[in-house]
């Protein structure tokens, strides 16, 4: 009886014994650790190339000559619907009084001035993106000239755009105004010399 005794204790702790090798040698598996080095050695490679990219791009749109922070600030200025307010033509500082060279951006109608102390028209402003599209909407109380047929030009076809630039100023391209959908070439100076140009807010 006591030999059997004898037989088991020993026979638990050759047991034991394997089980606890077995573990330290799970412990020590070369592979795992350098399968654990490896992913982290991928890690970390992916991880700088994230960071020169970020980088070169940000040279990149410094050698172009655009500020990518500048372009973020004008685009968050503009698109949330900030754009309301009086701006001043750039070569034009002098009409501080705004008595022809300004635009009144607001989300009703404002008067432009298409020909000094002579044509005004009524306009509507309207966001297209980063864009504002400027519409016709007839003729100004200010305007008596009844030889322009003011009736005839579509009020649904932008007669100019307006668009952000990367220093904060805002940029009037004219297009003119239309009529049967195509551009009314007779009539397509008028807003020109006086609206078309570079915009700062007052």
């Amino acid at each position: 009886m006591r030999a059997t005794i004898i037989l088991l204790c020993l026979f638990l702790s050759i047991t034991s014994c394997n089980d606890s090798k077995k573990e330290n040698d799970a412990d020590a598996d070369p592979n795992q650790n350098a399968y654990q080095n490896t992913d982290q050695n991928s890690d970390q490679n992916l991880n700088t190339k994230s960071k020169e990219n970020a980088s070169q791009s940000n040279e990149d749109s410094q050698l172009n000559g655009s500020d990518p922070e500048k372009e973020d600030e004008t685009k968050k200025n503009y698109s949330n619907g900030d754009f309301a307010g009086t701006y001043i033509n750039t070569d034009h500082l002098e009409d501080n009084s705004c008595q022809c060279f300004c635009l009144e951006v607001t989300s009703s109608t404002s008067e432009l001035c298409l020909k000094e102390d002579d044509l005004f028209i009524n306009a509507s402003f309207q966001k297209n993106g980063e864009n504002i599209e400027i519409y016709y909407s007839g003729k100004s109380s200010r305007t008596s000239n009844e030889d322009i047929p003011w009736d005839k030009f579509e009020t649904g076809t932008p007669i100019a755009v307006l668009s952000p630039e990367p220093n904060g100023t805002m940029k009037l391209d004219w297009k003119g105004f239309s009529i049967d959908g195509k551009i009314a070439v007779d009539y397509a100076l008028y807003g020109k010399k006086t609206l078309e140009g570079t915009y700062k807010k007052k």
